[in-house]
């Protein structure tokens, strides 16, 4: 039986090394593009836009590499190119991440999505530590956490949505 530390970073391996290939379906490419247009207006940092962005591709790429695990390799060509009831569908299925269910259809048991999710969110805050949590409050530092954590929910939530948006 293979251990469940070892299949977290394995499947979390698998899904950093597909967001190297540019993996976003042209629909999932223009939302993104969008959302991390926004936040470059937004935020108080640039940076934070990039950062959005790389955590929303991990978490896409942790749904994707889902289903190739499970052998459910859906089509990922695009199929719509309407954005607001994407977007609706991908902050609900967000929510219900953040409440321990599962995104649309199930793939992998919760418990092992949730570790794959905690690993590339703490991963991509790691990343970030150096780069300025010494100058900021512990309490900016906690919301710069709970940022991260969003993208990559959202990210993984949005691949969630095309597949239900394919089968409805």
């Amino acid at each position: 039986m293979t251990d469940p530390a070892d299949r977290v970073g394995d499947l979390t391996f698998k899904a950093r090394a597909l967001a190297q290939a540019h993996p976003l379906t042209v629909t999932a490419t223009a939302y993104r593009e969008q959302m991390i247009e926004e936040e470059r207006r937004t935020q108080p940092m640039a940076e934070f836009a990039d950062w959005a962005g790389t955590a929303f591709l991990v978490g896409y790429c942790i749904r994707r590499i889902e289903e190739a695990d499970l052998g459910n390799l859906p089509d990922t060509s695009p199929k719509t190119d309407a954005l607001v009831p994407l977007a609706h569908d991908t902050a609900r299925m967000s929510d219900e991440v953040k409440r321990g269910r599962p995104a649309g259809t199930q793939l992998l048991e919760m418990p092992l999505v949730g570790q794959l999710l905690d690993t590339v969110i703490a991963t991509e805050i790691d990343k970030r530590v150096e780069h300025w949590k010494g100058q900021i409050s512990a309490a900016d530092w906690a919301m710069f956490e709970d940022y991260i954590a969003w993208w990559v929910i959202h990210g993984y939530s949005l691949r969630a949505a095309e597949i239900f948006r394919q089968s409805s």
